[in-house]
């Protein structure tokens, strides 16, 4: 997939929408201003991307991952860090309760947590570029990146990537929010990106 600087500026630029309105949802859940930051969206190849996260694909991380269809269809996945998933949940629900009963609910949390942005990124994503997208439920898991990224099994397949800091309190948790899209995806979001840039 190949986007200008131009088009990817204009993705930044839908993204930061998407993450704003999550921002403000997680403001509420955690009775506190959080703070969401897109600084920079880049396109990679699925190998590339393993590199990029560190150990060549052996990093251990918590991903909550949501499929949409449509226009385009792309399997978004929200990844952390393994050891920071617990402390971004502690972010959003407050660092009161014992670290035993964050445990217990940190899969439940995050999936929350990945479904609100997620969604909050996507809707923003399809009403700019006018079209219908539809998701399915978020799963959690806990896996290494290589195993995250294994679904997008289709050669040529690439990964709209999204650096995403999280900011509570002013204690920082970064993430990355992956877009897994097929050769027919790719170019039906060319196309679609060129046409929103063109009408702007």
């Amino acid at each position: 997939m190949k986007l200008d600087d131009l088009a990817l500026d204009a993705l930044t630029e839908l993204f930061n929408l998407g993450v704003g309105q999550a921002a403000s949802a997680f403001s509420q859940i955690a009775g506190d201003t959080v703070q969401l930051t897109v600084p920079r969206v880049r396109v990679m190849a699925p190998d590339e991307l393993a590199q990029h996260l560190g150990e060549a694909g052996q990093a251990a991380v918590s991903a909550v991952r949501q499929r949409y269809s449509g226009a385009i269809n792309s399997e978004a996945v929200l990844m952390f860090p393994a050891e920071r998933g617990l402390q971004l949940v502690q972010m959003m629900v407050g660092g009161e309760l014992p670290l035993d009963q964050l445990a217990e609910m940190e899969q439940e949390a995050l999936s929350e947590i990945g479904n609100i942005l997620l969604n909050s990124v996507m809707a923003s994503v399809a009403d700019a570029l006018q079209i219908q997208l539809d998701g399915s439920l978020p799963t959690v898991e806990l896996s290494l990146v290589e195993g995250v990224l294994k679904s997008q099994h289709e050669a040529g397949g690439a990964v709209l990537m999204v650096d995403i800091q999280f900011e509570v309190a002013a204690r920082e948790v970064k993430g990355l929010l992956g877009f897994l899209l097929d050769v027919a995806s790719q170019d039906a979001l060319e196309q679609l990106i060129s046409r929103f840039v063109a009408g702007a």
